[in-house]
């Protein structure tokens, strides 16, 4: 039979050492184990006792993890077992302050004064608890007062309507970002009375600083943005959406984002994993608030009145929460009510005189926000049939803009098949097959007709993006963008130069394809700066850096573009605008131009084979070299390209700053950047870059931020906090999946970091950063298994490392062969680090055990391997003279004290 309160003590003590480790989710696993064993035995004093601490030590895991409300319970259930344990009561009034909760901290800190023993330590440390509880409660009313206070003053001003009611309204919104002030706006005006008389004004003044504050109100509070929808309701906000104002609709845009997050609990939801095709569940009153948001944001998109400020405001909504994977699930409901609706103001053409209708207000993003949006809802589509139906939908809609065969349905139905081209392509690309559209692009593109020809030749130029699924369009476009190219028509002449470009670079890097005449794509190139320095057009720039994006590829046009200082300036100051689109296609040109995209090589065998069967084989240009590029990239930074990607840094488009984070690895590749990097603020820049965007965009930035930990003094680049907030983007590049390069930097950058004093060296355990270096140990490859050894002897100066002895007596005690393997592995690694670690070993009670080990008699216990590391450890201590052997060739540990009296 098992005995249940031993294994109960074991998994309490197992407890205990992970909690000195600072693993403290591992704490709580090995407590609750306890708990289920001890809750199996008979209820007796000893048991309570018992569960008591387990209960009472997983609060203090709890605490440490900031769960404060997991502490709270388990404290009280310590209590229940123990109503007078100090430390309990002490953990629970701790949660208690930590949570908010003054009154009931104040209270257990009083219980705990009245049941603590006189003259005790723990009566100073609640006594000082108490005080600070009472001077913290004390401070927190007279604020609360005088928050009160001021919310009257401010609310009063703004209802006068004198003339600081603008100052007013904007000291009420910077109390209203604190939730005590946001509580006590709530208190003020509880019916929201006030505000929503200030939001219904003809004064702009009002209405901007009335939609602020409701969307602070309404951020991170469920309660709060409940009184918000109830008691604003969406008529005010669908008004604000459609005004003809920058700020207005944006504002109202945040407040819908806002209520959405917190009825919704996105951020808590988005925490948890599950799987992209399964959506959240919501509660009816949450679905029937999406779906009444919805119907509102799709009317908006669909009213001729709204703006077209607004209009975006609402695609962008849509875009960001329509979706199953971590939005609202309204991509079914999308199609149905929502698509016709997104595909009128698609077809709408400004220039394009209707008699018959207004037409929609729209902006020159506004066809990219459509674009955007149907991607999102067609790749959240997870079945063939769900595809097909949004395929039908959209090709019923051009079918029926087709039926007067006139200027107008022309015109349309290729503005609709363009934003089709740029979202969802294979939408677009099927629909240009099947209604023979090729045709009807090639006609308007000879019509004379300006406005014809350029819808045309945008056409041209999205449906060439994808050369394996646009074959005809390259064969066919070509001459026609020629053409289109002599036109007198400065934005068809662009526009179509951007076609020639893609055709032109659709070789890619491959030297051996010859595609266009030699020459021609350095021709096009020169072409493209020309508008790109000239123009004083938004839009000619901004097709000009779209075809230097492909031309770039060439490594001839590398050379060229690189040299040309007043066409890279200008790209330098195009950067400050903040369209996505122009900043991607800017950031593809240093990419290109710095050689910092992802390359295949092939295979010498299968090259070889190729070659013998007469297959073509892509060649590297000679210009794309190594030192070629190093070139490049040194002409880009005496230009001052690290301060311009230090701002591209902060962009929301997480494509962009995948492509940045490209450019910094690929610069701090060369040591001599890495000063000028950390100089400019490129170690703080490429930090929320490592933590957050595509998977490929952190691990580069990661790794960037590695080589400069590596030769930089980590306490000049990484100054303060920000040295702790490196750990985790390094240790994410410990990963097994990374390449042996990444891995390595990464360990060599945290053996640096280590070295950087005691909190930080804690952050590295507290980000589970023991075991992620301990596996490269065992690695085959030498240079990470030194590179871990050596980060790992740097992390044992710390108290909480030096507490595995305990950890590793057990292991090395264990009947498990690789359990025991694996622990004098380690120990042997360490000793060999220097004298000092060997040292800190020898003079723990874990050298007795491997002395114990050693001595056990080949009965067979002890297999050959792990008596090779045992043999090992004690030389390695032998040599360094921290032990000795007696006359009768056993071994003793030296006396470090022998020389003092």
């Amino acid at each position: 039979m098992t005995n249940i309160t031993g294994d109960a003590a074991t998994f309490r003590e197992q407890g205990n050492q992970a909690f000195k480790q600072g693993h403290y989710q591992e704490a709580i696993d090995r407590y609750t184990d306890a708990i289920h064993a001890l809750n199996n035995e008979q209820l007796n004093d000893s048991i309570k006792n018992d569960l008591s601490k387990c209960y009472s030590n997983r609060a203090q895991c709890n605490i440490n993890l900031e769960q404060y409300d997991d502490a709270i319970e388990d404290a009280t259930k310590a209590l229940e077992y123990t109503p007078t344990d100090q430390k309990s009561l002490y953990r629970r009034a701790n949660a208690f302050e930590r949570s908010g909760k003054l009154n009931q901290a104040i209270s257990d800190a009083q219980r705990l004064m009245a049941v603590s023993s006189k003259g005790g330590s723990i009566d100073e440390q609640t006594y000082n608890l108490l005080r600070r509880l009472r001077e913290t409660a004390q401070s927190k009313v007279s604020q609360q007062t005088q928050l009160n206070s001021k919310v009257q003053q401010m609310f009063e001003t703004v209802i006068s309507k004198s003339n600081q009611q603008e100052t007013a309204l904007n000291n009420i919104l910077v109390i209203s970002r604190e939730s005590s002030g946001a509580d006590a706006i709530l208190a003020y005006d509880t019916d929201l009375k006030h505000l929503m008389e200030f939001i219904q004004r003809d004064d702009r003044t009002c209405i901007l600083g009335a939609l602020r504050i409701f969307a602070e109100i309404a951020k991170n509070s469920y309660k709060r943005a409940e009184i918000v929808y109830n008691t604003l309701g969406l008529k005010p906000i669908s008004r604000c959406f459609a005004m003809n104002d920058v700020e207005i609709p944006t504002s109202a845009s945040i407040l819908v984002h806002n209520m959405l997050m917190s009825i919704c609990d996105l951020e808590n939801r988005r925490k948890v994993r599950k799987p992209v095709n399964v959506s959240y569940n919501f509660d009816p009153f949450v679905t029937e608030f999406i779906n009444e948001i919805f119907r509102m944001l799709l009317n908006l998109i669909d009213d001729r009145a709204c703006s077209g400020v607004g209009r975006d405001c609402c695609l962008d909504l849509v875009l960001k929460f329509v979706d199953r994977a971590s939005g609202c699930n309204w991509t079914t409901k999308f199609i149905l009510s929502g698509l016709p609706k997104v595909l009128r103001v698609a077809a709408t053409v400004p220039d394009l005189a209707d008699p018959d209708k207004k037409q929609y207000p729209l902006t020159e993003k506004t066809k990219m926000h459509i674009s955007c949006t149907l991607s999102v809802v067609f790749h959240d589509l997870y079945s063939d049939k769900a595809r097909e139906d949004f395929n039908n939908e959209c090709a019923e809609f051009i079918i029926a803009l087709r039926e007067r065969d006139d200027v107008q349905s022309r015109v349309r139905t290729i503005s609709t098949l363009s934003v089709l081209l740029q979202g969802p392509f294979d939408t677009g690309n099927a629909i240009l097959g099947s209604q023979n559209l090729v045709d009807l692009m090639i006609q308007m593109a000879g019509s004379c007709d300006p406005l014809q020809e350029r819808i045309a030749v945008e056409a041209i130029v999205l449906s060439a993006s994808k050369k394996d699924k646009a074959a005809g369009i390259l064969s066919l476009g070509s001459e026609i963008l020629k053409d289109l190219y002599q036109s007198a028509n400065e934005q068809i002449k662009v526009i179509a130069l951007v076609g020639l470009s893609k055709i032109a670079s659709s070789k890619g890097t491959d030297s051996a394809a010859n595609l266009v005449t030699e020459g021609s794509c350095q021709t096009l190139s020169r072409a493209c700066c020309k508008f790109l320095t000239t123009s004083p057009n938004f839009e000619i720039r901004r097709w000009s850096a779209d075809g230097l994006a492909y031309l770039s590829l060439d490594a001839d046009v590398k050379e060229e573009l690189v040299d040309n200082i007043l066409a890279i300036k200008s790209l330098f100051n195009l950067c400050q605008c903040e369209d996505a689109h122009v900043l991607y296609s800017i950031t593809t040109i240093f990419v290109n131009l710095t050689n910092t995209y992802d390359t295949k090589k092939a295979d010498k065998e299968m090259a070889d084979l190729a070659t013998y069967a007469k297959q073509h084989v892509p060649k590297e240009h000679p210009k794309d070299n190594t030192e070629s590029y190093e070139e490049r990239r040194r002409k880009l930074v005496d230009a001052g390209i690290i301060s311009v990607l230090v701002q591209l840094c902060k962009h929301k488009s997480d494509n962009c700053r995948e492509q940045v984070a490209r450019i910094f690895l690929g610069l701090s590749e060369n040591e001599k950047y890495r000063g000028p990097i950390v100089a400019a603020g490129g170690a703080k820049a490429l930090l929320p870059l490592a933590l957050d965007g595509t998977p490929a965009g952190k691990t580069k930035a990661a790794q960037a931020l590695a080589k400069i930990a590596i030769t930089t003094n980590p306490e000049m680049a990484f100054p303060g906090q920000r040295m702790l907030e490196l750990v985790r983007p390094l240790l994410q590049l410990l990963k097994l999946e990374n390449t042996a390069l990444e891995n390595f930097e990464a360990l060599l950058a945290l053996t640096n970091l280590a070295t950087g004093g005691e909190s930080v060296r804690k952050r590295i355990l507290k980000e589970r950063g023991f075991p992620n270096i301990e596996q490269y140990m065992y690695e085959e490859h030498t240079m990470l298994r030194r590179a871990a050894t050596e980060c790992m002897s740097n992390l044992v100066v710390q108290e909480e490392v030096k507490s595995f002895t305990e950890t590793f007596k057990q292991l090395c005690a264990s009947e498990d062969d690789a359990i025991q393997y694996r622990a004098l592995y380690v120990i042997r690694n360490l000793v060999r680090t220097n004298k000092e670690i060997a040292m800190g070993i020898v003079q723990t009670d874990l050298m007795d055990v491997l002395f114990a080990i050693k001595e056990i008699k080949e009965d067979g216990s002890t297999n050959e391997k792990n008596r090779k590391l045992l043999s090992d450890i004690i030389q390695q201590c032998l040599s360094y003279g921290l032990i000795q052997p007696n006359k009768d060739h056993t071994i003793i540990e030296e006396d470090e004290n022998a020389d003092f009296d």
